[in-house]
């Protein structure tokens, strides 16, 4: 497979000078429709819905019937500032170029590639989003595109999360955030009146159950993702020193294994907080928003065998099977009926002060691209 590593390079270091935040995405979805539209691709920018997060929806036909192939990532950045884009040697250094403007220069080279092919069955699309990172974003742009807009595909590659490691599973993941509030305003300590309920001391009882249900939990190794976890992050309350708060709040993530639904996460938490409430008089509210579900895929489905055919073709070592606590874009997929996998170049310093990848890497992830496109083609 002949990958043009300069086109690559200079791809990525384009997308990654194009400040991307979540939620901020217009600029660089232009950008990188015009680069996919100038390498042969049919190319929709999606923007009745989400204008300020286009989804970039590139394809590339073949010359006979055949399955529909997606490579997706994400156009979007966590909003950390970082220095200047730059490259060092074989490295790009710049937000987003892990994370994962590389992996989507990556795509389109494999597209690019695929072109100058010709002939292949079926057709490869390039699905770009950018509603990806939370809390700004919850994967909304893709689960509208797959749900409502009736995008569908015969398999997806995620092109992120996993480069010498198969993913298997990963867990689900919610965000949480716990109101306790008593009725009344907040008061001098000295002229509030005995037994009135106290919000920070329900807080303390909820850390206390929160941590008895971890210790709960962590007796059920899932053997894939381990544990479930509780986890709080953040806890707001009161004004002053001495006034009596009337409010507190507790900020954190619920994980949950494969085969968990949230509601059934929802309800085991609210039965949780319920006792709490009970014991101590004040009101607690739960408001538990989801992330991603879980996912999770057979090793030895087809679209899988093929991923690690492909990665022993290129590299010649096998990949070794895993599964991870985070949550990705798979189980949008995946919930939609689409067989899926993650496959993607690794970087360094996702989410850091400082995010790199390097060009060989690159390069290596186009070519287990190319080689599993082949398999999915014959």
């Amino acid at each position: 497979m002949s990958v043009d590593a300069d086109r690559l390079r200079d791809l990525t270091l384009e997308l990654v000078a194009c400040e991307s935040p979540t939620g901020d995405t217009a600029d660089v979805a232009r950008l990188y429709a015009r680069r996919l539209e100038e390498l042969g691709l049919e190319v929709e920018l999606l923007d009745e819905q989400f204008r300020a997060t286009p989804i970039v929806v590139g394809r590339l036909r073949g010359g006979a019937p055949g399955p529909t192939i997606v490579l997706n990532g994400h156009l979007d950045t966590v909003p950390i500032p970082h220095e200047p884009p730059r490259l060092a040697g074989d490295t790009i250094f710049g937000r987003g170029a892990a994370d994962m403007k590389g992996a989507l220069a990556c795509a389109a080279e494999a597209a690019a590639v695929a072109a100058g092919r010709g002939g292949f069955p079926g057709e490869l699309v390039i699905v770009a989003i950018g509603l990806h990172e939370a809390p700004g974003g919850r994967g909304e742009d893709l689960t509208w595109l797959l749900r409502d807009r009736g995008f569908t595909a015969d398999y997806a590659v995620v092109c992120e999360l996993a480069g010498e490691a198969f993913v298997a599973a990963h867990m689900g993941q919610a965000t949480v955030e716990i109101e306790i509030a008593r009725p009344g305003i907040p008061t001098h300590e000295l002229q509030t009146p005995a037994g009135t309920p106290h919000p920070l001391f329900a807080a303390g009882k909820v850390i206390e159950a929160i941590a008895a249900r971890n210790t709960e939990l962590a007796q059920v190794e899932h053997p894939w993702v381990g544990a479930e976890t509780y986890f709080l992050g953040e806890l707001h309350g009161g004004d002053f020193y001495n006034r009596f708060p009337t409010r507190c709040r507790l900020v954190g993530t619920r994980r949950w294994q494969p085969g968990k639904t949230l509601d059934e996460v929802r309800v085991e938490f609210e039965a949780l907080l319920a006792g709490v409430a009970a014991e101590t008089g004040c009101a607690i509210d739960l408001d538990l928003r989801l992330v991603r579900d879980s996912y999770r895929v057979d090793p030895e489905e087809r679209l899988a065998v093929a991923l690690r055919e492909a990665y022993r073709e290129v590299t010649g070592t096998a990949q070794k099977l895993t599964g991870l606590k985070g949550v990705a874009d798979g189980a949008i997929f995946h919930q939609a009926g689409i067989p899926t996998v993650y496959h993607g170049p690794v970087g360094l310093g996702a989410h850091a002060d400082v995010e790199s990848i390097d060009v060989p890497e690159l390069v290596r992830a186009t070519r287990v691209y190319g080689a599993l496109l082949e398999r999915l083609w014959t």
